[in-house]
């Protein structure tokens, strides 16, 4: 029987995310020629709206499961049953919620458009359970294929359309739909084989004993899951309000691009929770943390040189003349991404310790100092200014997760170096500015982390 393992797992999310954001941005290059701007812009608020409510369905369930179920695997699969029954439940207001306000601001928009982005969002949630019942059953590789089916059939869909000249936005987002679809329904099919399949023993904590105490435990992680979506959608939220959907469109482009960058702190991250939630000492915890900010170091140089590399020469080549900005706007959120990796270890032990809701509170700074951010600068900047709004959500999220964490592990002085690092190489590189070069200094706490992690393997090997 497979158990969840850091490195394994990390890197089949990671893989397989890089092989799904970069068929997204092929997808997208489709939307963004087939479309104009103003429905590009307006399609992205959609989906991004009908996200920020159909979230709170997910109630922090999956993630409890992630966290609990590596102690109890065969008792993983009932508890995946259990949450899609309470899910269902929690879904009936949110849906009526969802209608009548999207009814009250796009009001003149189609119905069936606004029906097909809330469905593709609500499908999006019910697949959550048996992702999360895979990933903590050690099948983190068969998560990442459920994904990666979901978005070459939404991406070859969208192909198709370009290809027969078809511009209505209502058949791209049908599209996007039946590449959902078809990943809820993997999810399910690989979640009830590998959960019928696991044996093992151990239980769930007793707030798993009743639906209140569930609920109740998972309550930190469901506000969490309510104020993340703010975290990379709310400076989207703000253009459209201050500016246009064409701002819009153009931050998202730039960010479409910082999202495929994530998808590495965020397979660490996805990897890692319950890599911590097995930890059953201290000391475990730190020397599990303390090789998830190895590997952060590792990763850091490499994404800020490919990044700035892959995307400064593929916007230009890929989208239109209109999205040229897009490419000084990622530099900035370039920063951003490094700031964010470096926080894994601290932001992933909150949420894996025995104080959740100080994780829900790091997210709440983060996304109330992007908001004064955004506020003070995008109604001046306009896209510049949301993406330095994000950086200073990046930053809190920095410097707030290591404090609440307090917990002590090695390198911590090249923490701070590498993050003033970062800030100015983004600054210097949206700029032009040759100072930007200074980023080559992330290779030196890479090469403590390369020899630390081989002095770590050459002892497990003699033990």
């Amino acid at each position: 029987m497979r158990r969840p393992e850091l490195n394994r797992d990390s890197g089949w999310l990671i893989g397989v995310d890089i092989l799904v954001v970069f068929l997204g941005l092929i997808g997208q290059i489709f939307l963004s020629r087939s479309l104009l701007s103003t429905d590009y812009g307006l399609l992205i608020i959609l989906l991004d709206a009908f996200a920020t409510i159909f979230i709170l369905v997910d109630a922090g369930l999956p993630t409890l499961l992630n966290r609990d179920g590596p102690k109890a695997p065969g008792m993983a699969r009932k508890a995946a049953h259990r949450i899609l029954k309470l899910q269902a439940v929690i879904a009936i207001p949110f849906i009526a919620i969802a209608f009548i306000g999207s009814a009250v601001i796009w009001g003149d928009l189609p119905f069936g458009l606004l029906s097909i982005c809330a469905a593709i969002t609500l499908m999006h949630v019910a697949s959550y359970p048996h992702r999360s019942l895979l990933r903590c059953l050690g099948e983190a590789r068969i998560e990442a294929m459920t994904k990666l089916l979901e978005r070459t059939v939404t991406t070859s869909l969208y192909g198709c359309l370009m290809i027969f000249g078809i511009n209505e936005i209502h058949w791209w987002a049908l599209a996007f739909f039946i590449g959902a679809m078809l990943g809820l329904i993997s999810a399910i099919i690989f979640g009830e084989k590998v959960g019928k399949n696991n044996e093992g023993e151990g239980s769930l904590p007793e707030l798993w004993n009743s639906n209140k105490s569930l609920l109740m435990g998972a309550l930190p992680f469901a506000v969490t899951l309510g104020v993340l979506p703010y975290v990379t959608k709310l400076e989207k939220f703000l253009l459209s309000y201050f500016h246009s959907y064409e701002d819009v469109a153009l931050f998202h482009v730039a960010q479409l691009a910082w999202l495929a960058g994530l998808l590495v702190p965020q397979g660490v991250r996805a990897a890692l929770l319950p890599v911590l939630g097995e930890a059953r000492t201290q000391e475990q915890l730190i020397t599990r943390m303390s090789k998830a900010q190895s590997l952060g170091f590792i990763l850091l140089p490499v994404g800020l040189f490919f990044g700035h590399v892959l995307v400064s020469n593929l916007i230009p080549l890929a989208f239109s003349t209109d999205y040229l900005q897009a490419v000084e706007i990622f530099e900035i959120l370039l920063a951003g991404w490094a700031l964010t990796l470096l926080a894994v270890p601290w932001y992933v032990g909150l949420q894996a310790g025995p104080h959740p809701w100080r994780f829900t509170g790091l997210l709440g700074l983060v996304v109330v100092s992007a908001f004064i951010s955004g506020m003070l600068l995008i109604p001046e900047y306009g896209v510049t200014g949301a993406a330095w709004s994000s950086v200073c959500g990046s930053a809190v999220m920095f410097y707030a997760s290591r404090w609440m964490n307090r917990t002590k592990l090695p390198q911590q002085i090249w923490l701070d170096v590498s993050a003033i690092i970062c800030l100015a190489t983004g600054y210097f590189l949206s700029t032009g500015n040759g100072l930007a070069w200074i980023g080559i200094i992330t290779v030196i706490p890479a090469g403590f982390s390369i020899v630390e992690i081989r002095h770590q393997m050459k002892n497990s090997e003699e033990e």
